[in-house]
């Protein structure tokens, strides 16, 4: 199963956007976005629902449970 930061960077680069855009359009720090995008930094829900929706996409989050 991919993970939330991994559908977004992939999203990112498919449709080719400046993470400066992506700060724009989301309403986010670019400084975090990069730190994200190096894996220097972890994603909160909020920040990945922004992201999701600036980026026209839809997110369905799957809770598992720990051991399974």
């Amino acid at each position: 199963m991919e993970t939330v930061s991994g559908a977004i960077r992939a999203e990112i680069r498919r449709q080719g956007i400046s993470l400066l855009q992506l700060a724009r359009r989301s309403g986010t720090d670019v400084g975090q976005l990069s730190r994200f995008m190096r894996d220097q930094r972890s994603i909160t829900l909020d920040t990945a629902d922004k992201l999701v929706a600036a980026l026209d996409v839809t997110c369905r989050l799957v809770r598992r449970r720990k051991g399974k």
